[in-house]
């Protein structure tokens, strides 16, 4: 294997761990997303993972950011779920490993019975999984995990 032949590979794997991990997954919504990436990455104080999400889901969405101005977001990500969405009382959850696949990690401070909070049929758990409930391609809209902050 010559040097340009590796470079090639090792760039080309970059890329795709890079999309894997930053990029929004298929169908995820955009607040699923930005919750993924704080929890994986934090705030930085900017509005990447919006801009982002507009970028490579829903580019037509121009206006993107303005409406999230009106719903309090002025500054970064953070305020997305803080200003704009809640948690729904209809949240998709999970214990099981398909959580670990599609899912966004949630530690609690001690388990938790998702059978009786959540009609879950799952054991008791301190780690769960949050998981999207899609959306169709384009859409900048929450799934049905979030609900508007009034």
């Amino acid at each position: 294997m010559d040097e340009n032949t590796l470079d090639t590979d090792v760039s080309t794997i970059a890329a795709e761990a890079s999309d894997r991990v930053l990029g929004p997954r298929a169908g995820e919504c955009l607040a699923c997303y930005v919750f993924r990436q704080l929890d994986e990455f934090g705030c930085n104080g900017t509005l990447r993972f919006a801009r982002t999400f507009r970028t490579m889901t829903a580019p037509r969405a121009t206006a993107l950011l303005d409406r999230l101005k009106t719903m309090g977001v002025c500054c970064c990500d953070g305020e997305i779920l803080r200003n704009a969405f809640t948690l729904s009382d209809t949240l998709w959850i999970t214990g099981s490993d398909f959580g670990k696949i599609i899912g966004t990690r949630i530690v609690a401070a001690e388990p938790v019975d998702l059978r009786a909070e959540f009609g879950v049929n799952e054991p008791p758990a301190a780690v769960f999984y949050l998981c999207c409930q899609f959306v169709r391609r384009g859409s900048t809209q929450p799934c049905g995990n979030w609900a508007r902050r009034r």
